[in-house]
Formats: structure tokens, sequence, C-alpha cells
């Protein structure tokens, strides 16, 4: 069965689940109804004050109430209104993210704290990760704890998934908009010391609506190649549908085990780009399937000693059809072709947590993953293989040096070890140690300070290691890791009138840098490149107004190629400034307002042609009503991209215009 159909079959089955339950939800207490609340086995360190780790630098955390006041119906959706986070759409119709200047690669994604990035390019598409099943997402920037594992140089962002709490519960939401419906359903019930979660969620959008201040380019005189005219934005379309299950027990106190499978499965098209003088590429992800069965337990093994494992199975399978014709519909020439990819990554860790020394928390963490990539470039070429191995041994100890300053202090050994390559020679075992170290110290009137330096690392990929780039390159298997030293300071005081503010200055040395270089003719990839990524994140909130909530941020970033052989000091991918405001204002007891406004402006990018480029600045302004009829039902009507401005965060690559959406969600 094709995505699209499949997709209709889940709207037809969420329509008969949710006229089932109707009855049964609206006989509940309305006040006892509630979303499901965070799956605390999913979460690698608990933010907030929970644990010192996450105080010495910058933590952001998005909640269920802020992922349904936003509409977000992706992971890269929710994460684009956190400070210093850009999310940008070119080549590939995938939401590359951007975190201080570190994209993707650096910044690693989590789901329960199990690794989602691919095994051969760091990626994993965060417009893919549905957030219908998430309780929280946390983006952990700087000196990230050593007990996530290797390869996160820029930060980590940990998906946590849901976990009941009542003997049946659940969340719905169903949206239409211009470009069609999405929707997810979980339900959920915890009986005395077990429970079970299951969830669903999909999409069906055709091809999006383009701004109608969008103006066609004009061609050159004899051009026959692909001609984007607006309306709508050709080959934009996407089908998706996502699931999840767990089942967990709770034995005793302090242990907690469950195992689960988490499921995408997707189509979508891969716009072409709309300037006449860059390449045009007329391609289609026919397939794309991501699956990860995990367990998950907690253990206490004494009043001060506990035990996390992890295990995962994680696979990855992919079709990618180049066509000849922007019809989609010959593969004829040369250049058409059919890539499949067929990877998987089994992999765990442990983490050993004790408070027997006092005024201590020491924390003991090992990683394993062995990642395997498979891919064949044609229907009729050979399967290619490619495997590595990866370990971490991570020691951080959290001290409380006095009553209101504390000491965190991290180390981790990591190991690359390249095991298969397609038959070709193998490089040596890469190794690197990382340190970080931070203190936070908080006033008598909460005023809290932070500082943090980390040195982090991050090793090349199976990609950067072994391929061709379609045989435009050669490849390198001698690429060393990369390293960086980043520095944090901050503060975060409460204002008089319910406010508080928060700044953040922070800077990092980036060496080592893999970068694509030229020598005799030759292209390859090169630890030749350095940067420095520099700036601050200020920010605000309020409820100072009557019934009114109020959040401002600004965040600054100066992202500089410092390699010795540049010729530009632009990077890709990094805006330097940024804005974002919203306000909930709540009218009456069941009718109220959410607006937000996004600002980017300095964003560089680079033509085929190596010529580099200064996007144009933009506004986005969002804004719907909510009629919360009851717990269970909140009707919204909104627009996004109200003054249907025409903006690209990749060169040639037009975003959507104004679009009108109306939905319901509630919880039972």
């Amino acid at each position: 069965m094709r995505v699209k159909e499949t997709v209709e079959a889940i709207f037809l089955g969420f329509f008969l689940v949710f006229s089932l339950s109707l009855p049964g939800a609206l006989a509940q207490d309305e006040k006892a109804a509630s979303e499901p609340g965070v799956f605390d086995l999913g979460e690698v360190v608990v933010t907030g004050e929970a644990e010192t780790v996450t105080q010495i630098t910058t933590v952001e955390t998005i909640d269920r109430q802020e992922l349904d006041l936003t509409n977000a119906q992706s992971v890269s959706e929710a994460i684009e209104t956190l400070p210093g986070v850009f999310i940008s759409t070119g080549t590939r119709n995938e939401a590359y993210v951007n975190v201080r200047g570190f994209n993707q690669r650096y910044v690693p994604i989590y789901f329960d704290g199990i690794p989602l990035y691919l095994p051969w390019d760091g990626y994993v598409d965060a417009s893919e990760l549905s957030t219908g099943n998430i309780s929280q997402i946390t983006l952990t920037k700087g000196a990230a704890s050593t007990l996530y594992g290797p390869n996160t140089m820029g930060g980590v962002i940990n998906i946590v998934s849901m976990k009941p709490s009542k003997p049946f519960e659940g969340s719905y939401s169903f949206e239409v908009d211009e470009n069609g419906p999405s929707g997810s359903l979980n339900l959920g019930s915890r009986i005395n010391d077990a429970y079970v979660m299951a969830g669903i969620s999909g999409l069906d959008y055709d091809d999006f609506k383009m701004s109608d201040d969008f103006t066609p380019i004009r061609v050159p005189a004899g051009f026959r190649g692909y001609y984007e005219d607006g309306k709508r934005r050709d080959n934009s379309d996407m089908q998706s549908i996502a699931g999840s299950f767990k089942v967990g027990f709770m034995p005793a106190e302090g242990h907690e085990y469950a195992i689960g499978v988490q499921h995408t499965n997707s189509e979508r098209g891969l716009p072409v780009n709309v300037q006449p003088t860059e390449r045009q590429r007329f391609w289609r992800f026919t397939e794309w399937e991501k699956t990860t069965y995990y367990f998950i337990g907690d253990s206490k093994i004494t009043d001060h000693l506990t035990a996390n494992t992890r295990l995962y199975y994680d696979t990855y399978y992919n079709v990618l059809d180049s066509y000849d014709n922007p019809s989609y519909n010959s593969q004829n020439m040369k250049y058409a072709f059919l890539s499949t990819y067929n990877d998987y990554t089994p992999g765990g860790s442990f983490t050993l947590r004790t408070t027997y020394i006092p005024r201590n928390t020491l924390s003991f963490a090992f990683h394993y993953k062995q990642d395997v990539h498979k891919e064949q470039d044609d229907i009729d070429t050979p399967w290619e293989r490619y495997e590595a191995e990866t370990y971490s041994y991570g020691l951080e100890d959290a001290i409380a040096l006095a009553d209101r300053l504390d000491l965190v202090l991290g180390i981790s050994y990591d190991v690359q070890k390249t095991k298969y390559a397609n038959g070709g020679p193998l490089r040596d075992d890469d190794d690197v140690f990382n340190t970080m170290g931070g203190l936070v110290y908080t006033l008598e009137d909460a005023t809290k300070f932070h500082g943090s330096v980390a040195s982090k690392s991050r090793f090349p990929t199976l990609k950067e290691l072994y391929s061709s780039l379609l045989g435009t390159a050669t490849p390198n298997p001698n690429l060393e890791k990369e390293e960086s030293v980043n520095y944090e300071i901050g503060v975060e005081r409460p204002l008089p009138w319910k406010s508080s503010a928060s700044l953040a200055l922070f800077y990092a040395d980036v060496d080592n840098l893999i970068v694509r270089t030229t020598l005799q003719g030759n292209d390859f990839y090169d630890n030749i490149g350095k940067a420095r990524h520099q700036g601050l994140e200020l920010g605000f909130k309020s409820e100072f107004l009557p019934d009114n909530t109020l959040e401002a941020h600004y965040t600054y970033l100066d992202a500089e190629n410092r390699s010795p052989d540049r010729v530009s000091d632009h990077l890709p991918e990094s805006p330097k400034h940024q804005i974002y405001l919203s306000d909930l204002y709540q009218a009456n007891e069941w009718l109220s307002f959410f607006s937000k406004i996004q600002y980017n402006a300095g964003q560089w990018e680079q033509k085929a042609d190596l010529e580099w480029t200064e996007l144009g600045s933009y506004w986005l302004f969002d804004l719907k009503a909510m009629a919360e009829i009851s717990k269970f039902l909140v009707a919204e009507v909104g627009v996004r991209n109200l003054f249907d401005e025409n903006y690209e965060t990749g060169y040639g690559f037009p975003r959507e215009g104004r679009t009108f959406f109306c939905g319901l969600r509630g919880t039972f």
C-alpha cells in the first residue's frame, strides 16, 4: 500500500476511534482530564532544578502545552521558536537544524535518550519527526552532559515521549489547512504498576501555496529547463504516518522498565531550485522509513546507587528517485537513477549514578553503537556496504560546594573504529578526550549566574570518509575528528510584575574542520578548516499585562569561517539576527488568542558557482484564536504568514505563503 493510501486509511481510522471514544470521554470529570505525562525514562539528565549539569549552560525545554500552542506538527517546527535555532530547507526538502552556527551533524537528535542520526551522513530530517506523541523537547547548548555520549560538539536535542498516569487517558488533534489534513491520536492506560501507551499521527499535504509576492524568475533566451510560475510549489507534496507503542512496568520502588517501538513512513517531493542558473534536479523520496526498537530500564541497586540501561535497534530505509523531466515520469537519461539506502544501527548505553560521597552526585556512562550503511546507487548497480563502531566512556560529578554554589566536572573518552569500507582500505582507530566544567551560583532573590567551558568533538561520518559524491570527489578515509572549545556565561533574573529576563554570551573555537578542497584538480574532504562562533541570546518573559503571557528573545550570531585558504568569511545556514515575539491573550474563560512574530536577517548562502549571496531578511506573523469548549474539545482557527511574506531559507527555495487553518484538539 502506498503512503498516500495508508494516510487516507489512517484518517478514516482516526475518526472511527474518535467517535467511539467520545461518549466515555465526555462522561469523565473535566477537571481530571489532562495530557499524558512525561516519560521519565526518556530523560538522560533531568532539566530545571533537578540536575546541576542542566544549569551550567543554556538548556531550553518545550512542553506539550507549547507544542499545542504553536501547532508544531514536526520537531523542526517546534524548535525553530527557540533562541539561537534556525531551520533551513533547501535542495533535499529536509529541515536542517542549526544551533548557534552548528549544523545538525554537531547537534544530534535523541528520542528518549536514543540517538536518531543516520549512519551515512549524521543527519536525520527533523521535519519527519512528528510531535504527535511527544511530551517535551529539550535542547542543550554548549556544554552538554557527557552522559549523552559522543559527537555532541554543538549541543543535544532530546525528544521525550508520553507516559500515562490514569487507567484510561489520551489526547487527539486534527487540523486542516490549505495544503491538506493532519492529525494525531494517543491512548494510554496505567493500572497498578504497569502501563501501556500507543500513538499514531499522519499528514497528507499537497503542493504548498506560494506567496502572491513571488515573482517568477526571468529565464535566459533559449532556456528549456524547469520554470516555477508561482501559485503552487511544484513537487512539494508530502504524505507521512508515524506510530509508536510502548509497554512498561514498575515492579518495585526505584525500578521501572519499558520496551517500545517508534516508526515513521513517508513519501515526499523535492522541489526544484527556482533559479535557472542553479542545478535543477527532479527528485522524489518515494520511500522514507525509520523504525526504532528499544528497551529502557531504571534500577535502584541501593539507596545511593542507581543504574540506567538503554538497548536499541534502529533501522533506516529510503528510495530516492531521480527523473529526467519535470513530469516525474521518465528515467531514461544518464543522470536519472533509483538510489536505495538500507541502514541499521544496534547500540546501547549503561549509566551508573551514586551519591555515596556527601554533596556529590557521581555518574559513569558507557555508550556503544554500530553504524551499518548499505546503498545501491541505481537499480542495476551492485550494493555497497560501510560499517563503523563508536564507543564512549563518560565520567561526570556534580558537587555542591556551598548552599547556593555548585560545580560540575566531566570527562569522556570516545573511540571510532571503521570496520568495513566496501572492500577498500581502512584507517586506524581515532580517539579523543572531551572535558567540561561549569559553575552555577544562585542569589537569595533567585538570580542565577552560570558559566561553563567544554572541549567537544565530532567524528567524521561514513559519507565524509568514503563517499565519492557521485563521482565528483575522491574519498579520504584518513579524515580525523573535528574539535571545538565552547564557552558560555549567563544570568537569569526574576523581575517585578511576574517577569523574568535572561542573558547568555557564547563563544566557540572550531578546529580541524572538515571542508571540501581541491588539490591539483582533485576534489576531496580534508581537516583544514577553522571557524569561530560567537554571539548572545537575550530573553524576556512577562505576565505584567492582565490576561497576557508575553515572551521575547533576540539572538545575535557572528559565525565566521577562519580557514587559512578561505575565499569568504561566511558560513551557511547562520543568520546574524533573529527576533521572536509571542503573546497569549486570555479574553475570557473559554476564548484566547495566540500570536507570534519571527524575524531573520543576515543569512548568506553559496550558489552552485561558489559565489556567496545574502538572502533577504523577512518577518513572519502567525495568529490564531482558540475556543476551549471543554478540556476534551478545543476549537482553533488561524493563519500562518499572515502578511504573505515571500521568503526563503535556502537559495532558490521559496517557502510557504499565507495559509489558513482550522482544527480540533483535546484530552480525555
